[in-house]
């Protein structure tokens, strides 16, 4: 009995052994646990004291920039006979070239090729500007020209490559022309505010034997069909910010734009470009809004010696404001030609006859 009571005692000690080691071991178990909580409640209260890491893209500001284009200048026949008069190769534009100066892109279409053969041109309807008549187009600060007319191949292929070389030698760009047809298709660039400006300028007007071909100098075509200006814009976009497209068309001197201005001008849009600018008929023309872009189909002129009636006197130079590469709004201002060459700013009256005409209210089309 009593060696039976010592076997209960010694295992009930055993017991007693292995229940405090498991509750020694459950014990630090608990407190490790316990001391990963605290340590990982206090890890994330370490960290949500931190402050949170914000990454914000850098906003810039918008930048804008100011194109001022003109209608049609002829520095030829009675305009060239002025400016010798006048014993000022600049006369012509005296009233008017700040407006253009003070742009960040000064744009109009040139009608008259530069050629330095032959006496000066007095009369007729086969144009040449004299070579120093390009010191007008400087005080006024042109920065680009369109050569895409239906003169500008009056003096033959030689006045061509005269006219390229002269502008060059100037630091004149040009667009819708070159040695060869691509070249004439090709976009003329332009950089302002680090933005990219490309041209494309397109002549529909008659003769068609002024276009380049594969290795003749000449100009861009652009008549009744629209596949090439679809495909140029279409490549300038790949390499510019802003398209801008100019086309010589249209029927002279009557107000309303034909079928054939608006399919160009419409397919210009399409493609991407942001604005169209006309020039030609020799009198302002109606604007159109199409697409949410604004089309200007005819500036009118410039700088040209039609007198003979009041429209032809008459111009429009629009200041093209663009934020970023957007075109915000066009704002006009009507010029009154004088003495067969001369134009200055018309007064309130002239203008708002001129601006009725053109369906613009206010001065601005936005």
């Amino acid at each position: 009995m009593k060696h039976y009571a010592k076997y209960i005692v010694a295992c009930l000690i055993i017991l007693a052994i292995i229940a405090l080691g498991y509750a020694f071991v459950v014990r630090g178990e608990r407190k490790d646990s316990l001391v990963k909580d605290m340590a990982n409640l206090e890890k994330s209260a370490d960290q949500s004291e931190l402050p949170e890491t914000i990454v914000q893209e850098e906003v810039k500001d918008p930048v804008n920039t100011t194109l001022v284009a003109g209608g049609d200048i002829m520095l030829s026949r009675h305009v060239g006979t002025k400016i010798r008069a006048a014993g000022d190769n600049a006369h012509s534009f005296k009233n008017i070239a700040s407006i253009f100066s003070d742009a960040d892109i000064a744009f109009a279409n040139f009608e008259a090729p530069f050629y330095d053969q032959g006496p000066p041109v007095t009369k007729g309807m086969v144009f040449k500007a004299e070579p120093e008549t390009i010191e007008g187009l400087e005080l006024a600060g042109f920065d680009m020209l369109s050569l895409a007319n239906n003169h500008f191949g009056n003096q033959g292929r030689k006045g061509m490559e005269y006219t390229y070389q002269h502008l060059s030698d100037n630091n004149i760009n040009y667009c819708g022309a070159g040695m060869n047809s691509s070249e004439a298709h090709a976009p003329a660039m332009i950089e302002r505010n680090d933005l990219k400006f490309a041209f494309l300028c397109y002549n529909g007007i008659p003769p068609e034997s002024y276009a380049a071909d594969a290795d003749t100098p000449g100009l861009a075509w652009a008549q009744t069909t629209t596949e090439q200006v679809t495909a140029d814009v279409k490549a300038a976009k790949e390499v510019a910010d802003v398209v801008i497209v100019s086309m010589h068309h249209g029927t002279e001197y009557v107000v309303d734009p034909v079928w054939e201005q608006k399919a160009i001008a419409h397919a210009a849009i399409d493609a991407g470009a942001e604005t169209v600018i006309g020039h030609h008929p020799h009198v302002v023309q109606k604007v159109e809004k199409y697409n949410d872009k604004l089309i200007v189909y005819s500036l009118g002129n410039l700088v040209f010696d039609q007198m003979w009636s009041q429209e032809t006197r008459e111009g429009a130079i629009g200041t093209y404001s663009f934020t970023d590469d957007h075109l915000d709004s066009i704002e006009f201002q009507v010029v009154i030609i004088e003495d067969y060459n001369q134009p200055r700013l018309a007064s309130e009256t002239e203008a708002a006859v001129v601006l009725k005409r053109m369906g613009v209210e206010d001065k601005i089309l936005e």
